[in-house]
């Protein structure tokens, strides 16, 4: 991405974090937030919303969903399970555990400090 020119937002957006690096370690709190709220179940619907809900402003991979899901799930944060689609695939449906809620609050308290650090160095450089 040129400065000003990127290729999914176009020149009017502004700057944005497409071309500032992946950030798909920030992925694992919108999905623990979508699936705490009941606002997807089935991989492509987290996928779905997990793009409307991204924590930057690049395009989230599904690549990169299906396997933080797989880590949530080996780590206990979600269990899944096949179900049969209503008239279509069968899904691999996906529920966030209680050990997913607490790793979703401490996700939520890093953000929050980090949000705040983050106000603090605009704030201090925006005069530069």
């Amino acid at each position: 991405m040129f400065r000003g020119r990127c290729h999914r937002h176009g020149a009017q957006y502004g700057p944005c974090s497409c071309g500032l690096g992946r950030v798909s370690r920030l992925v694992e709190p919108v999905i623990l937030s979508l699936l705490a709220r009941g606002e997807a179940r089935y991989g492509y619907e987290i996928i779905e919303q997990a793009n409307r809900r991204a924590l930057t402003d690049s395009e989230i991979d599904a690549g990169v969903v299906y396997r933080t899901l797989r880590t949530l799930e080996e780590a206990g944060c979600v269990v899944s399970e096949w179900r049969r689609g209503a008239g279509g695939p069968d899904r691999r449906m996906y529920e966030i555990t209680d050990v997913g809620r607490e790793h979703l609050r401490d996700w939520l308290t890093v953000l929050d400090r980090h949000a705040k650090a983050v106000q603090d160095f605009v704030a201090s450089n925006r005069n530069t």
